[in-house]
């Protein structure tokens, strides 16, 4: 009897977990990806378009060629999850599963924080998490007169933990670029002890070091609580204040509300075992974003594309073996590596193992022009996936 197998999101994990299935499962099983669109970035080319390197097209691949021969794709959105019945609601009808895979990536919802939607709507605010905001906010940075630039992280955790610190020095590189310079100023505040401390307290330092070089100054244990568009004004839960002349945010993020509806989310999150990805609900594992994957009390899997897709293959031989196929055991694996765009043809990369005892063993390696040139050749190969490029 052939089996259904579903994919909610055709992003990095969810293109990543049908070709894996489709090398484990029987030919006959039949394996549907769901997703709203027929385009696919990855998360770093969206400070490649802020900074005005690369335009949307240029880094984008079709899910629909690169699936072609593995899985279908099937443009539609997802509206509801019956975990009883198996089925899956969509835009343009129903669907059954026999296992359902949760790819769906994580949604911003500003909203959250008061003040901050409308600050964004009228552009005293921006951010680059979406491909909208990406190229707003590259507007908005092209034609910045000067003045403070408060980059704020206002909940964790977030999509591609570096970002916001490579967001601030690329403001910085821009504005010596435009020769504004002297006439900018730049901090980050982010409610972590420090910065990017999912990786340790030593890449902390390091980053420290890093930004405190380029003139951008660090504040760390802040929680954001509210925005004053008008007087252009952030409030922390400290009670401590900042003013702005542009406000940079990390929005905060959480699993989609489809997820959140059909009861699979704890809190924010849907939990996943690190072992198999499966989730507390029989026939369905989750993967990349949307999933809280812990490594141990206090640490989970980051947020990152190089992580979902380790996930992805995790979450087919379990998937293969639940469904009665001689698949290998799962391989549980936490080791991966972000590039650190600090500049012009300039990257370091943030590399380590996040399974290490008793901490991470994460390293930072210096920016340079070789490191950007990896980066490109990386970008590159993912890209070439999509035939029709």
């Amino acid at each position: 009897m052939a089996h259904n197998v579903l994919i909610i999101g055709a992003g990095p994990g969810g293109l990543a977990a049908a070709r894996a299935l489709r090398a484990y499962l029987d030919p006959n099983d039949r394996i549907v990806v769901i997703d709203r669109h027929d385009e696919q970035r990855l998360g770093v080319t969206l400070l490649l378009i802020m900074r005005g390197w690369r335009e949307p097209e240029e880094v984008m691949i079709r899910p629909s060629r690169v699936l072609a021969g593995t899985a279908e794709l099937l443009v539609a959105e997802a509206l509801h999850i019956d975990p009883a019945a198996r089925r899956v609601e969509t835009s343009v009808g129903s669907i059954t599963y026999d296992a359902l895979v949760l790819a769906s990536g994580a949604e911003v919802v500003p909203e959250v924080i008061p003040g901050l939607a409308s600050a964004l709507e009228n552009g005293v605010a921006g951010h680059c998490w979406t491909l909208p905001a990406a190229l707003q906010l590259r507007e908005r940075l092209q034609c910045f007169p000067g003045g403070r630039v408060l980059i704020v992280v206002a909940r964790l955790p977030y999509k591609c933990p570096p970002a916001p610190y490579e967001v601030a020095l690329l403001v910085r590189d821009l504005a010596q670029e435009r020769g504004i310079d002297q006439s900018i100023e730049v901090t980050v505040v982010t409610p972590e002890p420090s910065p990017l401390a999912v990786a340790g307290p030593a890449i902390g330092e390091q980053l420290t070091r890093l930004l405190e070089a380029r003139g951008i100054s660090v504040r760390t244990g802040e929680q954001l609580s509210s925005v004053d568009s008008r007087h252009r004004e952030v409030v922390f839960a400290s009670g401590s204040r900042e003013l702005f002349d542009l406000l940079i945010v990390v929005p905060p993020h959480r699993a989609p509300a489809l997820v959140r509806d059909a009861g699979l989310a704890d809190g924010d999150w849907v939990p996943a075992s690190l072992e198999t990805m499966r989730t507390s609900v029989e026939g369905i594992w989750a993967i990349g974003d949307v999933a809280a994957v812990r490594i141990r009390e206090n640490l989970l899997v980051p947020k990152a594309a190089v992580f979902a897709q380790q996930q992805a293959e995790v979450a087919a031989r379990d998937i293969a073996r639940w469904l009665g196929y001689a698949a290998p055991e799962p391989e549980v694996r936490a080791y991966g590596r972000c590039w650190f765009l600090t500049g012009r043809g300039v990257a370091g990369a943030i590399e380590g193992d996040f399974l290490a005892e008793p901490r991470p063993a994460v390293t930072l390696s210096s920016p340079s022009p070789e490191g950007f040139t990896q980066m490109e050749g990386e970008l590159a190969n993912w890209l070439a996936q999509d035939p029709g490029r």
